[in-house]
């Protein structure tokens, strides 16, 4: 029983401090960006150059 918990709350730490990962459809360039693809323009998802990471 006390071996389940363990495991459990381990697994739950382990999750919560995971990092996040940004999908992108390329590399990016120097500034962290690039141009959308033409499928991502065509669902909505973006209408050019944009950034993925922040600007220091």
């Amino acid at each position: 029983m006390k071996k389940a918990v363990i495991v459990i709350l381990s697994l739950v730490l382990l999750i919560g401090v995971s990092s996040s990962a940004y999908a992108h459809p390329g590399r990016l360039d120097k500034n962290g960006g690039h141009n959308c693809s033409a499928k991502s323009k065509q669902k909505g998802l973006c209408t050019g150059y944009h950034y993925h990471k922040k600007k220091k």
